[in-house]
């Protein structure tokens, strides 16, 4: 794979893997022509691209001369119209593997007038893929050596692997929040409710990758204004940031495999009423602070999805009223801990009212009310003061 974004690919780039002798690998692949328009030629590119999605990931690159899989020179391809080639690649993609893969085209114009087509699979979560198309029901995977097809034993790891990561991430989380609950955190907490917001790219979980959290600058905890103490500094899972005092009101832990734990203290129970949850503070601490964390993984350079997960603990008989003047529709949770369901981030620059919106609507139905007032029904945030 070309390590840069895909819509930041040039030619400049494509002349590198040529002087550079970059050969086909595991998530490199060459051809000189598009994919023909017959059968045959859709079913290899079938198999090509969920090669890939069933693997690492990788480039499928049209319009390169290779030998021995080493590229020898850049003709490009010649298209009549560029964005209807790229609509009938996509839908070809898009109808002919189950489930479908995320994937994207782009035509990267060259100097004789021709283009060069490239087609980016990521690696998927939720695999194994197989073909769907005219009979040909079969699973790919990918080597250095190129493509080859699943056996029984590969098909049996593929799926097992998918429950695996999903396992891990459940495991991870509960052992969190139950350290948490028992005020067992990286540093002496502050009394009161505690909020907290887990970052789980899925690869952390599969790959055990290592990042360089070290080189990432000054960090911030959640809910924290300029005027506030705070430093950050390496400890043992990797980098945290921490609201300075005796005790700390927050901290945001980075570990090295790209997972990030976010915790505040104090913004779950008003300073007039420790009884009250004082609601546009915590949902907007929590709008506000996700985005900064999404940059953090990109930093990082970690890859989507992630799981995002939100707890509330210690929160059995607080409210959360609609008006501050009175208690009345509200009622008290029932539970010490509130652990709201998992938010599936695929789009790491997506707007985050609408991923948030569903599960913070649950905490308003823990305490008798029907939705957050401070989203629209298109789960844009429009806070209001009570």
């Amino acid at each position: 794979m070309i390590l840069k974004p895909l819509g930041n690919i040039t030619e400049a780039d494509l002349d590198d893997l040529v002087a550079n002798a970059v050969s086909e690998q595991k998530t490199l692949d060459y051809k000189q022509q598009l994919p023909d328009p017959n059968d045959a030629g859709k079913r290899e590119l079938l198999a090509d691209v969920s090669s890939f999605a069933n693997t690492a990931g990788g480039d499928l690159i049209f319009g390169m001369t290779e030998s021995a899989g080493v590229p020898t020179g850049i003709p490009g391809v010649q298209v009549a119209n560029v964005d209807q080639e790229i609509l009938r690649i996509d839908s070809i993609i898009r109808t002919g593997l189950s489930p479908r893969i995320r994937h994207t085209t782009r035509a990267v114009p060259i100097a004789n007038g021709r283009h060069v087509l490239i087609i980016r699979s990521e690696r998927s979560w939720y695999g194994p893929h197989r073909i769907v198309f005219k009979g040909d029901s079969r699973f790919w995977g990918r080597t250095s050596n190129g493509k080859y097809e699943l056996d029984v034993t590969d098909l049996r790891n593929a799926f097992l692997s998918g429950n695996t990561v999903t396992e891990k991430i459940e495991a991870f989380r509960a052992e969190r929040i139950i350290a948490l609950a028992n005020r067992q955190a990286p540093i002496p907490l502050a009394s009161g409710p505690i909020l907290v917001m887990h970052l789980m790219p899925l690869e952390s979980f599969a790959e055990r990758p290592q990042y360089n959290v070290f080189g990432l600058p000054a960090l911030n905890p959640m809910y924290w204004s300029r005027l506030q103490a705070w430093e950050s500094r390496i400890n043992f899972e990797g980098k945290i940031c921490v609201s300075r005092g005796e005790k700390s009101f927050a901290y945001t832990q980075i570990y090295r495999n790209g997972v990030i734990e976010a915790v505040r203290v104090g913004v779950l129970s008003s300073s007039a009423d420790p009884q009250v949850i004082p609601s546009l503070a915590y949902e907007g601490a929590l709008v506000e602070y996700l985005p900064y964390c999404f940059r953090v993984i990109q930093q990082l350079g970690c890859t989507s999805p992630v799981l995002v997960g939100i707890s509330l603990i210690g929160v059995q008989g607080l409210r959360m009223p609609v008006d501050a003047m009175t208690m009345e529709g509200t009622e008290p949770i029932d539970r010490d801990v509130l652990v709201l369901p998992e938010i599936l981030v695929e789009d790491l620059t997506a707007p985050v009212g609408p991923l948030l919106k569903p599960v913070l609507d649950l905490v308003w139905n823990a305490c008798g009310q029907e939705a957050s007032p401070y989203f629209d029904a298109a789960g844009k945030w429009k806070p209001k003061s009570y």
